[in-house]
């Protein structure tokens, strides 16, 4: 897809920083989430030299251009930079992989950008576990892109039985299968009661969920957290 830049109220958008590579001598091309156009392809002309570039900082930014790579003309900051440190950065960059992954370039899912905007924030709140605000966002992102699945009726619209198990079929939902998963702990995750052994399933049913989704190229950021 292609997009004609076009500036939001005020001229500008609101945007974070997802990925950054350098290109040529001093610029740099950037991987950014809008809140008007979604995933914005940009080069940033001597972009390296800006300390206002880098991930978990609000920025509000104006571009020029067509096609899938805009020129980034203007960026300020919206607000302070987000203080993620240790593994609250490490979710975070896995947050940003993931997106950058999943999203096409110029789809816009303004609903989204509260919620990653939130989990940002909360990651480091000590009273948060961090592992539940990532399953939080990934059922969130599921949902926006269209492959979102209840968790507490099946695939033909039954509700679960915490005494059974269940599987994930990607394309359907939940399926009755004495070796899947849990039907208790499923319905702990769709109350929000986030105890050790839903917190364990929701992990393994969100992988299985995103798998066929990120493909087989491993995500760097999971290394990170080994």
């Amino acid at each position: 897809m292609t997009t004609d830049a076009a500036p939001g109220p005020g001229g500008l958008e609101s945007v974070w920083v997802l990925h950054s590579r350098p290109y040529r001598n001093s610029s740099v091309i950037l991987e950014l989430f809008g809140a008007r156009q979604g995933r914005i392809g940009a080069v940033a002309r001597g972009g390296r030299r800006n300390t206002l570039l880098q991930p978990f900082r609000p920025l509000l930014a104006s571009f020029s251009g067509r096609g899938e790579l805009l020129t980034l003309i203007h960026c300020e900051a919206e607000a302070p930079a987000l203080p993620l440190k240790g593994r609250a950065l490490f979710c975070g960059f896995y947050l940003n992989e993931i997106l950058v992954r999943l999203l096409h370039r110029f789809d816009p899912h303004p609903e989204l950008l509260e919620p990653y905007r939130a989990t940002l924030s909360l990651l480091t709140d000590a009273d948060m576990p961090q592992d539940v605000l990532l399953r939080r966002f990934e059922l969130t992102l599921l949902e926006a892109l269209g492959y979102g699945f209840s968790l507490d009726h099946d695939a033909e619209g039954e509700p679960l039985n915490a005494g059974h198990g269940y599987r994930l079929d990607t394309t359907l939902g939940l399926i009755p299968d004495p070796k899947g998963f849990p039907g208790d702990a499923l319905l702990a995750i769709a109350a929000g009661d986030w105890h050790d052994t839903a917190r364990r399933v929701a992990r393994d049913l969100l992988r299985q969920a995103l798998a066929p989704l990120l493909g087989d190229r491993p995500l760097v950021s999971r290394e990170l957290f080994r």
